[in-house]
């Protein structure tokens, strides 16, 4: 494992919803510290989808350097064990330098592949989705109605609509031989003992005027230009703008399902805080988070940077 030496320190993990502020965090704590950041952000992953995920600009990253960035175009998959793969191949070479991979993002799920706590499962097979994605077009249903009869435990967490998740829920009890549910024993404590996150806290108030903040300026930089050029290259709800917040909600507007820029901004807004009480439930289920204030710099920077930099 290359997330941190068995012989060195963890290696520094920092998580946090939409908004809290991370990369502000880090592009101050660089001025001390010679580190490089791997992103921990599903979305971030895709080439073009820039103002919407709030990417690091050219100046930050030459200030402090992002990888796991622009890395997949928005009609590619990319999942969370990808990220750990490249993720773990990246903190190899960062130590191999002389210099400290931090981690950071929101994308909880990718920090739980990389931190050992979610277990080994099976890959893809694009054979096995492909029979099931017949079988749901000639007998709408069938997925949903297969998963109530093998494993009613995946079935009840999973919603009637979410095709994506029924699949994969399927794919692992025909590749394992046994229900998702049963798979999923708690990650691997010896991987996990080798990462030390850190939690940023940003009371709810101040977290929906960031989060207004944020989309108002999203919308004045050109988010609407952006789905519109992304578009125009053969991009549309069937890739990834169809599954992120503020590309979805574009692509209503420009449909006319939502009229006037001010309703297109509450509505990102509103998709926003739902995805932050998402983002919260998650994190709730990693275990060992240190959660600090948003304001304390000094004690990030010493849990952060702790037994190194």
């Amino acid at each position: 494992m290359a997330g941190g030496s068995k012989n060195g320190p963890p290696t520094p993990v920092l998580v946090g919803v939409t908004a809290s502020g991370k990369t502000d965090l880090l592009m101050r704590l660089r001025e001390r510290h010679d580190f490089q950041v791997i992103s921990a952000d599903s979305r971030q992953v895709y080439r073009g989808m820039d103002i919407g995920t709030a990417k690091p600009s050219a100046g930050e990253m030459e200030h402090l350097p992002h990888h796991m960035v622009d890395i997949v175009d928005p009609d590619s998959d990319f999942s969370a064990g990808d990220f750990a793969r490249r993720a773990e191949q990246l903190m190899a070479v960062m130590l191999g330098e002389g210099s400290i991979p931090v981690v950071c993002g929101g994308t909880a799920l990718y920090i739980m592949a990389l931190t050992g706590a979610l277990d080994p499962m099976p890959g893809r097979c694009p054979g096995v989705r492909e029979g099931l994605g017949t079988l749901e077009a000639e007998n709408p249903g069938f997925m949903m109605a297969l998963l109530r009869m093998a494993d009613p435990a995946s079935a009840d967490s999973i919603g009637e609509r979410d095709a994506r998740r029924q699949v994969r829920a399927l794919e692992l009890l025909f590749l394992a031989g046994e229900p998702a549910s049963t798979l999923r024993r708690g990650g691997d404590p010896a991987v996990r003992k080798l990462y030390s996150i850190t939690g940023i806290e940003v009371p709810d108030g101040e977290l929906r005027m960031r989060i207004f903040e944020r989309t108002s300026r999203m919308i004045r930089n050109g988010l609407v230009d952006e789905v519109r050029g992304l578009l125009e290259k053969g991009y549309g709800r069937e890739s990834a703008l169809g599954r992120t917040i503020g590309y979805r909600e574009v692509l209503d507007y420009l449909d006319g399902d939502i009229e006037g820029l001010d309703r297109l901004i509450r509505a990102i807004e509103t998709s926003t805080w739902h995805l932050v009480r998402r983002q919260r439930n998650m994190f709730r289920r990693i275990p060992g988070i240190t959660w600090i204030s948003g304001e304390n710099a000094v004690e990030a920077e010493s849990l952060l940077f702790r037994k190194g930099g």
